[in-house]
């Protein structure tokens, strides 16, 4: 994923702000039980710059019947024209467990910071549960946090006097709503920190895509976070406007995670053809027994159906959900169509 455009970035600590084009890069894997993700990004003006790079990898394993634990280490740095640079190093082990479409977790952490003052340490704990539908996902999380901060002087904080230590609590409220060609993001909370000069602060996040094309999205964001004092990042407020390019519409996307599971019964050559979408609005089939030709399935219930004669052998089979791409159901053996792409083997007796 990348995103490109233009940003207004406000530093109230230091009462700077930062107006220019702006970046964020990602990519992330998984194979097998491994993971990894790296990630930059950055705004800039005339005299004045700050940005950001991440490289977090890891693994998860099943643990205890239903459980699931999950290692990771994350390398952070972040550097800006108007303050020094930090780097920080973060390892944290989560157990979590997925029940129906949710599930919670539990994480701890601990992380190293290399500063002006030299190493900072810290450490925390965080508890949290999410539940997923078609189109929407809800999550909630509360974090106890212990860290190390700095302590500078100036109009421009520029002169370190020390370090303090620094203990928060955070709860944090999200909430993603999809359509087929846009979806937003908003995350609220709020930061109980003791030492703080407003003990409660709030903090939110907004982010809008409008997909232009499968893979292409003009986006909106704004946001108001309070300093990470694990990762060195300074409070931060900003509004950013732009085009995100290599990430798949909400509609690709969905037709791609959602299982169809393609059915027959009856018998002779007309049988009645299901497929078992869970959520799906639209389901489409596609093979030699439809002569090629798309046919839309009607809902019937919990599943989509048609009536059509299919002779006994076998025969490829193409499935398409809610207009997105066409692929082999999840029950058939993949295999090529001759033509570039793959569909699904079925055997009809």
């Amino acid at each position: 994923m990348f995103d490109v455009g233009f940003s207004v970035v406000e530093f109230p600590d230091d009462t700077t702000t930062v107006a220019g084009p702006s970046m964020d890069w990602s990519t992330w894997g998984e194979w097998r039980r491994l993971f990894g993700r790296i990630g930059a990004g950055g705004v800039g003006t005339v005299g004045a710059a700050t940005g950001s790079a991440s490289m977090t990898g890891g693994a998860r394993a099943p643990f205890a019947r239903s459980w699931l634990l999950e290692g990771s280490g994350e390398l952070y740095g972040v550097a800006g024209s108007t303050s020094g640079s930090a780097g920080t190093a973060l390892g944290s082990a989560r157990l979590f467990r997925v029940v129906g479409h949710g599930g919670a977790w539990g994480r701890a952490s601990t992380s190293v910071s290399r500063r002006e003052t030299g190493a900072l340490t810290g450490r925390g704990g965080e508890v949290g549960a999410w539940w997923s539908w078609p189109r929407a996902r809800l999550s909630a999380s509360l974090l106890e946090q212990h860290a190390e901060g700095q302590l500078f002087s100036g109009s421009m904080r520029d002169r370190v006097v020390g370090t303090i230590p620094v203990r928060y609590a955070e709860g944090t409220l999200g909430l993603r709503l999809e359509g087929n060609e846009s979806s937003l993001d908003v995350s609220a909370g709020v930061r109980n920190d003791p030492d703080a000069a407003q003990r409660y602060e709030p903090t939110f996040s907004v982010t809008a895509a409008f997909w232009r094309s499968a893979t292409r999205a003009w986006t909106i964001a704004i946001s108001r976070q309070p300093p990470d004092w694990v990762r060195g990042a300074d409070a931060a407020r900003w509004i950013a406007i732009g085009m995100r390019f290599n990430e798949s519409s909400p509609r690709e996307a969905r037709s791609v995670r959602t299982p169809a599971i393609v059915q027959l019964s009856g018998e002779g050559e007309e049988r009645i053809v299901r497929v078992l979408a869970p959520g799906a609005r639209s389901v489409e089939l596609m093979s030699d027994f439809t002569g090629w030709s798309p046919v839309s399935l009607t809902e019937a219930g919990s599943v989509f159906e048609t009536r059509m004669a299919v002779s006994p052998g076998a025969h490829r089979v193409s499935i398409r959900i809610d207009g997105g791409r066409w692929r082999p159901a999840t029950n058939t053996p993949a295999v090529d169509d001759d033509l570039g792409g793959r569909v699904g083997l079925l055997l009809v007796q």
